[in-house]
C-alpha cells in the first residue's frame, strides 16, 4: 500500500469512528441525547413518508382518499410487527456482543441479520401483495374506500425488502451510535418522497397509487445508502455480501430475542386493527378524523420510542460488558426523559390541535370534531406510554422478551379488546372518546407490571456485586 493510500484508508476510518459512540465509558446524559436525537428525526423522517402520502392524498384527491391511506396504517403496522421485532432482536445481540468485545460473534449477527432482512422483506412482498384484499375484508372499510385502499396497500408493500433491508441496517448502525448519517439519509429519501408523491399526483394523476409509489421508491433510496455505509465500516459490522448467509446460531439468538418482541407488536397490530374497524363502524367522518389524529398521536409516538430505543442499545452494551451500575442509570435517565417527552410533546399537540388537524382535513369539520376526541383520549397521560417503551427496551437489552411480551399481551392487547368488546357497545362510550380511552388505562397497567418484572430480572441477571466497572464508571 503506498503512503498515499494508507493516509486516505486513515482519514476513512477516522470519518467512520467519528460517527460512533462509547455507550460503557462516560458521562451519560450527552451520550444518550446525542444517540437519541438523530434517532426521532429518523423516526420522524420515516413517518413523514406516510404524512405527506395523506397531506397530498387529502388535499388534492378528497376526504375519501385520505381515509383510503389511513385506514391501511394500522393494517400495514400488523403485517411489518414480526419482521420488525427480528430486526430491534438482531440489534440487542450485536449491542450485548459488541460490549462484550466478541467481534467474531459480532460480525457473524450482522451478516445473519442482512441475510434475515432480505429474505423476509420478500416474504412481506409476496403476502402483502397477495392478501390485500382479504386483510381489508375483516376491517369494515366503507365501500367507497376499499378499492384505493387496496390499490394503496398492495404498492406499497412490493417496497418492503427496501423497508425491512433499512430497518435492520439501522438497527445494526444504531449499535455502534452511528445514528446522524441515518438521519440525514432519511431526509434525502424524505424530500425525495415530497417530490415524487406531487409528481405523481399533480402531474400523472396517479391518485393514491403514486403516494405509494412515491413511498417505495423514498425506501429504496434510504436503504441503498443504509448499505452502503455498513458496506464502509472498518469494524466487526462491516457488512461484506459474500458473507450474507445464516448462521443458524445467530439466527436463533435473534430470534429469541425477536420473535417475541415481534409477536407483542402483533398482538398491538391486532388490537389497533380491532380499534380501527371499530372506529370505521361509526361512519367515513370517523374514519378520517381518527387517521388524522392517528398521524399527530404517530409523531408524538415516535418521540417517546426514541428513548426507549435507546435504552436497548445503551443496556445492551453495558450488560455485555459488566457494567451494571451503568445500565441501571441508563434505565433511571431513559425512562425520566421518555416521559418529560410524553408530557411536553402531548401539551403541544392538544394546544396545537385546531391548526395541526386542518393539515390534513381542511373542510371536514364534522372529521375534524371527532379527530380531537381521540386527541383528548390519548395525549394528556402519554407519560405512560413513555414509561412503558423505555421498560420493555430495558428488558430487551439484557436479552429478556418473552417475558415482558406476555406481560404487554395482557396489560396493552387483552384490556384494549375487553374494552372493545363490553365498554365501547355501552351507550356512553360508543364514540371515539370513549373507544380510545382505553390507552391510559392499559399503559398505566402495563407500565406497574413491567417496572416490578425489571426490578426482578436485573437483580437476578445485572446483580450489583457482579459488576465489572466499579462505582466509578
Amino acid at each position: 500500500m503506498t503512503a498515499k493510500a494508507a493516509r486516505n484508508t486513515m482519514t476513512a476510518i477516522k470519518k467512520t469512528r467519528s460517527h460512533e459512540i462509547d455507550m460503557t465509558r462516560g458521562a451519560l446524559l450527552p451520550k444518550i441525547l446525542l444517540f437519541t436525537l438523530p434517532v426521532i428525526g429518523s423516526s420522524l423522517l420515516q413517518l413523514l413518508f406516510n404524512t405527506v402520502d395523506m397531506i397530498v392524498v387529502g388535499r388534492f384527491e378528497g376526504d375519501a382518499a385520505l381515509g383510503a391511506v389511513g385506514t391501511t396504517a394500522s393494517l400495514v403496522n400488523l403485517i411489518n410487527a414480526l419482521f420488525i421485532g427480528l430486526s430491534t432482536g438482531s440489534g440487542a445481540c450485536v449491542s450485548v456482543a459488541i460490549g462484550a468485545r466478541h467481534d467474531d460473534d459480532t460480525a457473524d449477527l450482522v451478516h445473519t441479520a442482512m441475510t434475515t432482512a432480505l429474505i423476509s422483506g420478500g416474504i412481506l412482498a409476496v403476502v402483502g401483495y397477495l392478501g390485500a384484499p382479504l386483510f381489508l375484508s375483516f376491517m369494515n372499510i366503507d365501500e367507497s374506500l376499499i378499492g384505493m385502499s387496496i390499490t394503496y396497500l398492495r404498492i406499497y408493500f412490493l417496497g418492503a425488502p427496501f423497508i425491512m433491508l433499512y430497518n435492520f441496517g439501522f438497527s445494526i448502525m444504531r449499535t455502534l451510535g452511528d445514528t446522524r448519517r441515518p438521519l440525514f439519509y432519511m431526509l434525502y429519501a424524505g424530500i425525495a418522497n415530497v417530490g415524487f408523491n406531487l409528481l405523481f399526483v399533480l402531474v400523472l394523476n396517479m391518485g393514491v397509487a403514486g403516494v405509494a409509489l412515491g413511498t417505495v421508491i423514498s425506501f429504496a433510496i434510504s436503504a441503498s445508502l443504509i448499505l452502503s455505509s455498513l458496506c464502509r465500516y472498518d469494524n466487526a459490522c462491516r457488512l461484506i455480501p459474500r458473507r450474507l448467509r445464516i448462521r443458524p446460531s445467530c439466527l436463533f439468538e435473534i430470534m429469541r430475542i425477536g420473535i417475541p418482541a415481534g409477536f407483542r407488536g402483533i398482538l398491538f397490530g391486532i388490537s389497533n386493527t380491532m380499534l380501527q374497524a371499530s372506529v370505521n363502524s361509526l361512519g367515513p367522518e370517523a374514519t378520517s378524523g381518527n387517521a388524522a389524529a392517528a398521524q399527530l398521536e404517530s409523531l408524538l409516538y415516535v418521540i417517546v420510542a426514541g428513548f426507549a430505543q435507546t435504552t436497548t442499545f445503551f443496556v445492551g452494551q453495558n450488560y455485555g460488558a459488566g457494567h451494571f451500575r451503568r445500565l441501571r442509570r441508563v434505565l433511571f435517565i431513559c425512562i425520566a426523559l421518555s416521559s418529560a417527552a410524553g408530557v411536553v410533546f402531548g401539551a403541544f399537540f392538544i394546544l396545537l390541535r385546531e391548526p395541526l388537524i386542518a393539515i390534513y382535513l381542511p373542510d371536514a369539520p364534522k372529521a375534524v370534531e371527532l379527530a380531537y376526541e381521540r386527541i383528548y383520549a390519548t395525549m394528556f397521560l402519554y407519560l405512560l406510554e413513555g414509561m412503558m417503551e423505555a421498560l420493555s427496551g430495558a428488558l430487551q437489552g439484557i436479552k429478556v422478551s418473552l417475558t415482558p411480551a406476555l406481560v404487554m399481551l395482557g396489560g396493552v392487547c387483552g384490556l384494549r379488546l375487553l374494552w372493545i368488546f363490553f365498554v365501547f357497545p355501552l351507550p356512553a362510550f360508543h364514540s371515539i372518546l370513549g373507544l380510545f380511552l382505553c390507552y391510559p388505562i392499559s399503559w398505566a397497567v402495563t407500565s406497574l407490571s413491567l417496572g416490578i418484572m425489571a426490578f426482578c430480572f436485573f437483580r437476578r441477571k445485572a446483580p450489583l456485586s457482579a459488576d465489572r466497572e466499579g462505582v466509578a464508571a
